[in-house]
């Protein structure tokens, strides 16, 4: 079959290094967090987790139901198609706006938030959900990451309605990275050992997926040619199987993860995403903690995503 869908818009004219943070960004994003959800403006509550396993997928799942207040736009509204309608990353509140992060995008608070602090990094102007991250988003990316560096944290970019978005307006998400030690488990994109070889056969990860560490001295050009390989990897499979472009990315400082997906989860009674499928599983009441649990993680995922052995 030809081309199946919506690739990167054309990346703007960044050049490395040229994107100016402040440096005390970081404390800055993590006071003025504390300083919203003490006001009731960030709707966040500390949440514990139980780690489970399922064929040998070690998860946590986690009882959010704060997140129920959460807006998720349909799959067919138009604010997915041209970001007109309630669009809340277009014209967003002054009070959730931290910083602009180059020409191109900028860096928010995310007002419903399952960690602490969730930060959103957004196009300033209207791009799908449903297009691949392109240079320009992944520069923004890598300079947000290169400033927040008191504690670890990771990115993630849910393209598309099936791959768990909940917006249509393009976003990344930032997150602080979890104590593995607290979980129990590794992620599983950090078991990946090569900078050059794709890592697709990681043990016990139900669904596909394609990983590459990422040097000590990486830059944005180093990461945007490890997301253009990765990207090709999902690309072909997705072709293979006729299953849509959707798809998720997680990016740390150490190591760049997509995975190809089908289905948001709703379909089975939960949705899932880019955390969902690392293994970081969350719901918003009782209804969907039971359907990770009766369901199973591994049969979940590889509905979500693509069975690693397909």
């Amino acid at each position: 079959m030809g081309d199946i869908g919506p690739e990167a818009n054309e990346p703007d004219k960044n050049l490395k290094g040229s994107i100016q943070l402040a440096e005390n960004l970081e404390s800055t994003a993590w006071t003025r967090f504390d300083e919203l959800v003490s006001c009731g403006k960030i709707t966040y509550k500390e949440t514990t987790g139980e780690t489970l396993e399922d064929e040998g997928f070690k998860f946590e799942l986690r009882l959010a139901p704060a997140l129920q207040k959460k807006p998720i736009t349909k799959p067919d509204a138009p604010e997915r198609k041209t970001g007109k309608g309630k669009n809340p990353f277009l014209d967003p509140n002054p009070d959730e706006i931290l910083s602009a992060v180059g020409r191109d995008h900028r860096l928010l608070l995310n007002i419903y938030a399952f960690y602490r602090p969730s930060l959103l990094i957004t196009t300033r102007e209207y791009h799908p959900q449903e297009e691949a991250l392109n240079d320009s988003d992944l520069t923004a990316a890598w300079a947000v990451l290169g400033k927040f560096s008191k504690e670890r944290y990771f990115i993630i970019y849910n393209c598309g309605y099936n791959s768990g978005s909940s917006q249509g307006h393009k976003h990344m998400q930032l997150w602080p990275y979890p104590d593995e030690k607290e979980l129990g488990f590794e992620l599983f994109p950090k078991q990946a050992r090569s900078e050059t070889v794709i890592a697709d056969d990681i043990a016990n990860v139900p669904l596909k997926h394609f990983v590459l560490r990422l040097p000590s001295n990486a830059d944005e050009t180093t990461v945007i040619e490890a997301h253009r390989r990765l990207l090709e990897k999902v690309r072909q499979i997705q072709r293979e199987t006729d299953s849509g472009t959707a798809h998720n990315v997680i990016l740390t400082k150490d190591w760049i993860c997509l995975v190809p997906r089908r289905h948001s989860g709703f379909e089975r009674g939960v949705g899932v995403n880019s955390a969902g499928v690392l293994g970081l599983a969350w719901a918003i009441n009782e209804d969907e903690k039971n359907a990770w649990i009766s369901i199973g993680a591994a049969e979940l995922l590889r509905f979500v995503g693509i069975p690693v052995h397909a």
